[in-house]
């Protein structure tokens, strides 16, 4: 059994600033720059990250849609790529991995609609449809 070093996860910002960075062989921020964002080797595609890469807000399923690029748009290769010394690789699905467990339990959900409904209810008499039309 092969015990995998636990690192810490970046931002997607930065996930997709180090993949840049990777991309155009060099640390150094002004490569990075300079790079005009043509073709991505690993796609044959223009760059999706090319106006994220300074660093700007970026969508995780920006890095969803590259997976998808890169295993030829088929959704279950995406998620039995297996592929993970690759940058996006945790990105995947189009969730951000930091985010996992956050949201509301599948029981507090319900009580949350079960709350709604009456308000709904109420409020039906709104929304119904004249039958004399």
């Amino acid at each position: 059994m092969t015990l995998k070093k636990k690192q810490k996860r970046k931002s997607p910002s930065r996930t997709i600033r180090s993949y840049c960075h990777y991309c155009v062989q060099s640390r150094a921020d002004s490569e990075v720059e300079t790079c005009s964002g043509h073709i991505v080797f690993a796609t044959g595609k223009p760059c999706p990250f090319y106006k994220y890469m300074m660093g700007s807000r970026s969508s995780v399923k920006v890095m969803r849609q590259f997976c998808l690029d890169c295993m030829g748009s088929n959704k279950a290769v995406v998620k039995e790529c297996e592929i993970d010394d690759c940058l996006i690789h945790p990105y995947r699905f189009g969730k951000n991995p930091a985010l996992a467990r956050k949201g509301k339990s599948p029981d507090e959900m319900v009580q949350i609609s079960m709350m709604r409904r009456p308000l709904v209810e109420e409020n039906s008499i709104y929304f119904e449809r004249s039958k004399n039309r």
